[in-house]
């Protein structure tokens, strides 16, 4: 069932004072949260599928008696700010975490591949998954938030973009907060004729003293940018989000994943036309010891 609670445009502009008031917002939550305790077994499972010019989706499957507690990808080849990850999902059941690639609507000529990453452990305590949609866009861009059950943290995103058959409308955001995720979409810098929405999907547990961190890239009109949020001595990746700043729908995510075990990268790329203004990208990562 579709949630009407968030279908109103959400502007992007780096320079709107909406935007700088809700990344306030944002990292003030981030502040909020404290130590998480760590989760017990945790694995990181990552696979590359084929590497051919046409959508594809490819899963990373968590061992027996273990279930995904977040998960990311990436896109490797050519045409990168072409090829949007357009879904990111952990599949029904908490097997796997899933990533689907799709060019735009211009194509690529040259040959790419999806990498999905899956973060992997026994089930914490109170593990549940939550999903929703939003209403359908009635602008070029749209944000949905879906909150975990009352008294239960977020620890893991997921999100997609559904009623373009083809990248014309680019997942920019997958944000997980302390008690909810955001998911965020808008459409490329051709325009989308259609209806579109956005799924959401949080992964919560029961508090467990936490910690977030947030890092950033700084504002550039440089074409590729990437960040790295890394954990503190002693903590683990339990978590990945990413977000583009900026980016006007002419930006994509090509990376967000735990790039080892005590780090997360985000890393984005402007699409075959460039793009002037200044624009950034944001890495996000649940740490444990």
């Amino acid at each position: 069932m579709r949630e009407g609670s968030n279908r109103s445009r959400w502007t992007r502009r780096t320079t709107a004072v909406g935007g700088a008031a809700l990344s306030a917002l944002v990292l003030g939550q981030l502040a909020l949260t404290g130590p998480v305790a760590a989760v017990p077994g945790l694995s990181i499972r990552t696979t590359t599928g084929p590497s051919n010019s046409v959508a594809k989706s490819q899963s990373a499957t968590c061992p027996t008696g273990t279930t995904v507690i977040g998960g990311g990808g990436a896109i490797t080849g050519s045409g990168l700010g072409q090829v949007g990850m357009d879904i990111m999902l952990p599949l029904a059941g908490g097997s796997a975490y899933s990533v689907t690639g799709r060019e735009d609507e211009n194509g690529v000529a040259g040959n790419w591949a999806v990498t999905a990453s899956a973060l992997c452990a026994p089930a914490p305590s109170g593990l549940v998954t939550v999903s929703g949609s939003s209403a359908p866009s009635f602008g070029t861009s749209n944000w949905f938030e879906k909150s975990c059950p009352a008294g239960k943290h977020a620890i893991g995103v997921g999100g997609a973009v559904v009623g373009a058959s083809n990248s014309e409308v680019i997942l920019e955001d997958l944000r997980i907060q302390q008690n909810s995720v955001v998911v965020a979409g808008v459409e490329d810098g051709t325009g989308f004729a259609g209806s579109w929405w956005l799924d959401a999907t949080a992964i919560c547990a029961d508090p467990l003293p936490g910690e977030q961190r947030v890092d950033d890239s700084s504002y550039s009109s440089a074409a590729v940018q990437s960040v790295v949020a890394t954990c503190p001595a002693g903590t683990r990746v339990h978590g990945v989000g990413g977000e583009i700043l900026g980016g006007e729908g002419q930006v994509r995510l090509t990376e967000m994943r735990a790039t080892s075990s005590t780090a997360v990268t985000v890393r984005a790329m402007e699409d075959e036309n460039g793009f002037s203004s200044n624009w950034k990208v944001r890495a996000y990562a649940v740490c444990a010891n």
